[in-house]
């Protein structure tokens, strides 16, 4: 009975000597990360549409004529969003 614990003691052991090392693992790894950048509040305003208060030549040119400077104020603010900052890699 001894000599059955002792081998199965000393099979044990020796197997032990046969496993390979552990691999080295990266202790850091850095992960790249998009960082959003706040939007100023005045960029985000809604852009006001001008209706023409009649259906009179003067009155749809005159909605049109302020639609076109809201458009124009629209697509500053667009640029200055598109212009803001950004840091970090891909998504």
């Amino acid at each position: 009975m001894r000599a059955l614990i002792l081998t199965a003691a000393l099979l044990a052991l020796a197997g032990c000597q046969t496993c390979p090392d552990r691999p080295q693992v990266p202790e850091v790894v850095k992960v790249p990360v998009r960082v959003t950048v706040p939007v100023p509040p005045a960029l985000t305003d809604p852009c006001p549409v001008a209706r023409a208060a009649s259906r009179t030549v003067e009155s749809v040119v005159q909605a049109y004529n302020a639609n076109v400077e809201s458009l124009e104020t629209c697509n500053r603010k667009l640029g200055e969003i598109r212009a803001l900052p950004t840091t970090g890699g891909a998504p």
